[in-house]
């Protein structure tokens, strides 16, 4: 056993991990039985070992697709090897394995990431299934894609059909609402007390509009005018206003009973409270 430290035993341990939690042991099994059942032949050793030269997985590829990969080498040289797992990858591209779940050549030759090898030759069980190899099979089938077709005349409804965004409120509950429904619908917020002036349709509404359409903006001048003669018999609200007059604070004692006063009776007032003891 190689030991290892410092970064490389990092990197090792963090392979390891992730070759556990992905279940790296049941799906090397079961890619190393697919292989045996395909191609006839026993994997001698360790998988890395067995596939190293790249042989196996030509015969595996050639079998599922015959003549989709060119007939490996069976020269020793480490050379001739790595190109036997080339032409192996660029067969099952060509096959439809995705590009993502392929491998480096050294990933396998120098045992750098056998993870992704196993996961490379699931992807390819899947490939096989689909282009319609009928011998053993690994994982699941691709799903296929369901390509629609629609004639010119379903085309030309849906490009002219109202869109959701663009009819407004036609189709919901209140665009099916009769005008009659939508009356009942008034009265009964017209018996709410308290929402004088809100508005319940285009009209403008309280903030708008001021008193229109309060109680106070009914009120005729006669009642105003009966409103004010009740007030101005309130001791004590001399100058508070009951119109549009300037009231107390705009105009200082104007109005009030000491404004109406003389110079001459202030001044009898003034020397009667200096008599006071």
């Amino acid at each position: 056993m190689q030991l290892l430290y410092g970064i490389d035993k990092d990197l090792h341990d963090k392979a390891r991990q992730k070759w556990i939690d992905l279940g790296g042991d049941k799906m090397e099994a079961e890619a190393r039985a697919w292989i045996e059942a395909v191609t006839g032949e026993t994997l001698e050793g360790p998988t890395q070992e067995a596939l190293k030269s790249g042989v196996i997985l030509c015969k595996l590829i050639n079998t599922i697709k015959p003549g989709s990969c060119k007939e490996p080498s069976k020269m020793s040289a480490p050379f001739k090897q790595m190109e036997n797992i080339g032409n192996y990858l660029a067969a099952c591209d060509k096959l439809g394995v995705r590009t993502a779940e392929s491998f480096q050549t050294v990933a396998l030759y120098e045992n750098q990431d056998m993870l992704q090898v196993i996961t490379q030759i699931h992807s390819l069980g899947r490939v096989a299934q689909a282009i319609g190899y009928a011998g053993p099979s690994l994982g699941v089938k691709l799903a296929e894609a369901n390509k629609r077709e629609f004639t010119a005349e379903q085309l030309a409804d849906a490009k002219n059909a109202t869109t959701f965004l663009g009819k407004g409120s036609h189709g919901t509950a209140g665009g099916a609402m009769s005008k009659v429904g939508g009356g009942k619908k008034y009265a009964h917020v017209a018996d709410v007390e308290g929402l004088e002036g809100l508005g319940m349709g285009g009209e403008l509404g309280l903030v708008g509009k001021g008193a229109t359409g309060t109680a106070g903006g009914a009120m005729s001048k006669a009642d105003a005018g009966r409103q004010i003669d009740t007030m101005s018999k309130v001791s004590g609200a001399d100058g508070l206003g009951t119109g549009g007059e300037s009231t107390l604070m705009g105009t200082g004692s104007a109005g009030t009973a000491g404004a109406a006063m003389s110079k001459v009776e202030a001044g009898r007032d003034i020397n009667k409270m200096k008599d006071v003891q």
